[in-house]
């Protein structure tokens, strides 16, 4: 199957989610299974992704960025268990589809793609984790290359996008996917409430970056 590679064995989990209540995929086929958690489909959501190198898994990355800039919604609510924990369900997901991290932005290059691309005016939250900060983002419509002591995203490098243009928020998504998947490590470890919820932070993303 184009994509796949040598990925025969059963697949019990959601890619995207880790959910790990049905089977997903059957010697390298899958089964059109929606999961009952993020609502991704077997063989569609998670066609054509490959392990082990970032291209391989941005497209699933994108995918649950969306998922959790949404609410992390379940597509069947009556499943969701009691003192459920989105973080420890994506542990589920075997570490080759959540990894490598993303490569090191090319710096001339996203200077010169910044003017292509969308600003809300001044932002003092961050696009992909919704870290609300002290300091201007985004300030007038330009980056101020700040780094977010939650998720480490800088301002102008990692953030590019175009309010509300699906397409153009597949990168912020990607990044706020692949932080959720490799546990949510804080770039700055003593900046992190005793009380974060992962939950209540995306949820102050702006809905044109989600």
């Amino acid at each position: 199957m184009p994509g796949e590679g040598p990925v025969t064995e059963a697949v019990d989990f959601c890619r995207m989610c880790g959910w790990d209540e049905d089977r997903f995929w059957e010697a390298g086929w899958p089964t059109s299974v929606i999961c009952d958690c993020c609502g991704s489909e077997s063989g569609i959501g998670d066609m054509g992704a490959a392990p082990g190198s970032w291209s391989g898994v941005e497209g699933l990355h994108a995918f649950r960025g969306w998922w959790l800039g949404t609410g992390a919604r379940w597509e069947r609510p009556r499943r969701q268990p009691g003192g459920w924990d989105v973080l420890r369900q994506l542990e589920n997901v075997p570490a080759h589809w959540r990894t490598p991290a993303p490569p090191p932005a090319d710096r001339d290059r996203r200077i010169a793609e910044r003017a292509s691309h969308g600003s809300l005016g001044t932002e003092t939250v961050c696009r992909i984790c919704g870290l609300p900060g002290e300091e201007d983002r985004w300030r007038t419509g330009r980056p101020t290359e700040t780094i977010c002591p939650a998720c480490g995203a800088e301002s102008g490098m990692d953030d590019l996008g175009r309010p509300g243009d699906w397409d153009a928020l597949h990168g912020i998504r990607a990044r706020r996917g692949y932080w959720a998947a490799v546990g949510c490590p804080w770039a700055v470890p003593a900046a992190r409430p005793a009380t974060w919820d992962l939950m209540e932070q995306p949820a102050r993303v702006p809905d044109a970056w989600r």
